[in-house]
């Protein structure tokens, strides 16, 4: 329970008035009627006044002996009612340490705080991490001995003994003036009736509940609950988390290792607590987070002081910072939205801000407006795109290798896929590659089946990881296969590499029509620099395609085509799928870019042979099935 509030001025004004027009009255009389000088007369009244009386001094005529008089029945009178005080303020503490009228008028005046609903196990440690933040805290409590003889033991904790469903307790924990609402029960139902009859209350008030079940959750999301915890995925300080939403806000900012403490001092003077950092470094898809959880200057004020004991932490610091060119992310709450946008004001002044409440890709632009992030901290790093031939592999390592970088990965875009086909490779010496490149020339099949997925991938557009001893290197190789004319791009996003592939590199999927064997629409296609990579033939009523692999890039293997179809049973089996597909096809046709796909795609028109470019599969289809039927004979 809390201590015995002080005196008000109010009880005592009057006894002191009193006092003083007593003793005023008593100097006077000993002046004028006793005829006493100012020392005597000062002292025969504090005598008189107290009915102690030396009898030093007495009164001789009647007039001095009724001054007298009244001045020790004022004495007593003044004692008699100094006592009925003292009794009276005694009494008036003891009702109130049993009546608990001063928490009352505690609970009254509290505003702007938190209602924490259950004191059980977690909402004991949503408390504390309520309290390391400096916020206030109302607390109902069911278990009356947990409130009488633990809570109301610390002077710093208000609470109340009661039922948190109750309308009544809940406007005696002040609900109207509070700025959220905690539940932490361990009963689910419980937890549910306390939700409506909090929002019932307080329709805009943030709650946040407990679930102690998953299944729950989605009910307690229907009673009014803005956030819901099941403490079975998360702790205490998610839960506070969670609470402090409307008043947390995450700053984006650029500055160096030596603005530390001018920008925390800024954060903490308003009140507010650094609950993290994130550093955004564009190789990882998430950023680098590091909880910190400062609410006071002198908490800042020894981790800067274990930065100057500890040279090589600090470097290890400057070192992050420089990697992300000073750009980081805090986030930071606060006791209310107003104080924290004097801290972004403050911050923007200082010209430490650049963003608030930014997303990754709003980070992304502003980290390339003004810094550049490529170096990492633990090993350098970049992502290369690039457009070249199986042919070019050899020289394309050789630049990465020779300056000592490895290449980790090669990514492959292939159309109709939304992700890369991504393949570990970790090269880091040359002879490494050249074992590689032996092994492709001696099996044909392995190589013919790379030259498919190059050209598949937008006709050899690819990416890179690769890693570097230092930024120098990276740049090097950067700046050499920008010479050499294989790089499209650093860093890109997936967005970007697409971009690209429509650019640089083009693969269609055309459907013709023409009679069997004839070979009008191959010649088209690799007289214009295109390359076939299969057939697909549709069989309609059972809507199922049979592939053929070609690839045909010359001349030399259109011929070999053309004598494969004369073989007896080649020309017969290739006869019957033909007429069975009513002699509808198409061909995954590779270009070099977009003009060359639209110079083959015009000479097939024009020819007649076309009946139309990357189509959905449903049109395909309708195409099929509605075309005139072939005969064939039957034997």
């Amino acid at each position: 329970m809390p201590m015995v509030t002080s005196i008000p001025f109010s009880v005592i004004k009057y006894p002191i008035i009193a006092v003083i027009a007593l003793l005023t009255y008593g100097f006077i009389g000993s002046t004028l009627i006793m005829k006493l000088d100012i020392i005597n007369a000062i002292y025969f009244t504090i005598i008189t006044t107290a009915t102690v009386g030396y009898g030093d001094i007495s009164p001789q005529n009647p007039l001095q002996k009724f001054f007298v008089v009244t001045l020790v029945l004022g004495g007593a009178s003044l004692i008699a009612y100094a006592f009925t005080l003292i009794i009276m303020v005694v009494s008036m503490t003891v009702e109130d340490i049993t009546s608990g009228a001063r928490h009352k008028r505690l609970l009254k005046a509290v505003k702007n705080h938190f209602v924490l609903c259950g004191y059980g196990r977690v909402g004991s440690a949503v408390h504390e991490e309520l309290l390391k933040r400096n916020q206030s805290v109302v607390i109902i409590e069911k278990d009356q001995k947990v409130v009488e003889q633990e809570l109301w033991n610390d002077t710093n904790i208000l609470a109340i003994s009661g039922d948190a469903t109750d309308e009544g307790v809940m406007t005696q924990a002040g609900i109207q003036n509070a700025r959220g609402v905690i539940i932490t029960t361990g009963d689910d139902v419980d937890n549910l009736f306390i939700t409506l009859t909090a929002r019932e209350i307080q329709p805009d008030i943030w709650i946040v509940t407990r679930a102690s079940k998953k299944v729950n959750i989605k009910r307690l999301y229907h009673s009014g609950a803005n956030a819901v915890i099941s403490p079975e995925s998360s702790g205490a300080e998610d839960i506070y988390f969670a609470a402090i939403q409307p008043t947390i806000m995450k700053i984006t900012e650029m500055h160096d290792v030596s603005d530390i403490r001018k920008e925390a001092e800024i954060i903490l003077k308003h009140g507010c607590t650094l609950e993290n950092i994130e550093y955004h470094l564009p190789e990882f898809k998430e950023p680098l987070a590091r909880k910190i959880g400062i609410t006071k200057i002198e908490e800042l004020d020894r981790f800067l002081e274990s930065l100057d004991k500890d040279p090589k932490r600090k470097k290890s610091l400057e070192r992050i910072y420089e990697s992300v060119s000073g750009i980081h992310s805090h986030c930071i709450s606060g006791p209310d939205k107003e104080t924290l946008e004097k801290v972004a004001n403050k911050l923007e002044k200082e010209e430490y801000l650049l963003g608030v409440d930014l997303n990754e890709e709003e980070i992304k632009e502003v980290a390339r407006e003004y810094g550049r992030l490529v170096e990492v901290v633990i090993k350098p790093e970049i992502k290369i795109t690039e457009n070249h031939s199986v042919l070019d592999i050899k020289e394309e390592a050789e630049i990465i290798l020779n300056h000592g970088c490895t290449i980790e990965d090669i990514e492959y875009y292939l159309p109709g896929f939304q992700e890369p086909l991504k393949r570990k490779i970790g090269v880091s010496d040359i002879k490494e590659m050249e074992r590689f490149l032996i092994s492709l020339k001696k099996d044909s099949t392995r190589m013919e089946a790379l030259e498919r997925l190059y050209t598949l991938s937008g006709g050899g557009i690819h990416s890179h990881r690769i890693t570097g001893p230092d930024t120098k290197s990276l740049k090097c190789v950067e700046n050499e296969l920008k010479k050499k004319g294989f790089l499209l791009g650093v860093n890109l996003k997936k967005e970007d590499v697409f971009d690209k592939i429509k650019e640089y590199g083009r693969v269609s999927e055309l459907l013709i029509r023409h009679d069997p064997g004839a070979t009008d629409d191959k010649k088209i296609i690799i007289s214009n620099a295109g390359k076939i990579l299969d057939s697909k033939h549709f069989l309609p009523g059972l809507k199922q395609v049979v592939t053929r692999k070609l690839y045909l890039i010359d001349n030399e293997d259109l011929k070999r085509c053309e004598e494969e179809y004369m073989k007896p049973d080649a020309k017969r089996s290739l006869d019957t799928l033909s007429k069975i597909s009513k002699n509808i096809h198409s061909h995954t046709v590779s270009a070099a870019d977009v003009d060359a796909m639209e110079k083959i795609i015009k000479a097939l028109d024009k020819s007649g042979l076309l009946l139309g470019a990357d189509l959905p599969e449903k049109e395909i289809w309708d195409i099929v099935e509605n075309a005139d039927t072939v005969p064939f004979p039957v034997t």
